[in-house]
């Protein structure tokens, strides 16, 4: 069974803070759903593609899954107050939510960029593609992602067809450190992450993050020490 792909429009930034600010004043999906379309048609004149846009922003930011429900909520509360790079930390980890693809794909770019400085779009294709086949939709998909994170300031073009990470961006607020790593430990599915080791993970490439044990308290993560200083963060 082919593995589903879905991201296959360049998103950008200021789309995903329209629908992120636009949800909480929403009192039905209908008018979202027109609210959105009509601000789309400022950026993509095609139906077709206005409407793969509108999708993907939906599934990032409104229609989660239930398990999600409470993650999106406590990021829609943070984006009231969030700085531009927290808001765009909050946009990465629902797109990490949303869409598995977009996980493997940035996943494969954190990898990539932890041997060398830059990476063709090539070499990224043949990775996802080992993933989810030789199809020309994962190839668009891709290009959509890639497009997409440059847009959004994560990837310089060195030159044709070549990226490297533009600079990192620093995540300081203990509360959106608590979420992200949360996120983490969901789209991984991993049991555990020792603290020291969770700014190195490849899906969180673009940010810089280091964290305390203080600053990990609350209702869903927990911490657990193995050996002596060694410190491991899970779900409760």
């Amino acid at each position: 069974m082919k593995k589903a792909v879905g991201f296959d429009q360049k998103i950008q930034l200021h789309q995903l803070d329209f629908i992120a600010n636009e949800i909480p004043r929403m009192s039905s999906r209908d008018a979202l759903y027109q609210l959105v379309d009509e601000r789309l048609m400022a950026d993509i004149g095609g139906a077709k593609s206005r409407a793969n846009a509108r999708t993907i922003l939906f599934k990032i930011w409104f229609l989660v899954s239930d398990e999600h429900i409470e993650l999106r909520d406590r990021a829609l509360e943070m984006f009231q107050c969030a700085t531009r790079e927290e808001k765009l930390v909050l946009h990465w980890g629902m797109c990490l939510l949303a869409y598995p693809f977009f996980k493997d794909t940035v996943e494969q770019l954190g990898y990539l960029f932890s041997l060398q400085d830059e990476l063709t779009s090539e070499q990224i294709g043949r990775k996802v593609k080992g993933l989810y086949g030789e199809r020309r939709r994962v190839e668009v998909s891709v290009n959509a992602v890639l497009s997409s994170l440059r847009s959004w300031g994560v990837l310089d073009m060195a030159r044709r067809n070549t990226y490297t990470i533009a600079a990192k961006t620093n995540i300081s607020s203990s509360e959106l450190k608590k979420w992200l790593v949360q996120v983490m430990l969901i789209v991984t599915g991993k049991t555990v992450i020792e603290l020291g080791h969770l700014s190195g993970e490849p899906c969180i490439f673009p940010f810089e993050l280091s964290v305390l044990e203080s600053e990990l308290s609350g209702n869903h993560l927990e911490i657990t020490r193995q050996g002596i200083g060694r410190l491991l963060v899970g779900l409760k």
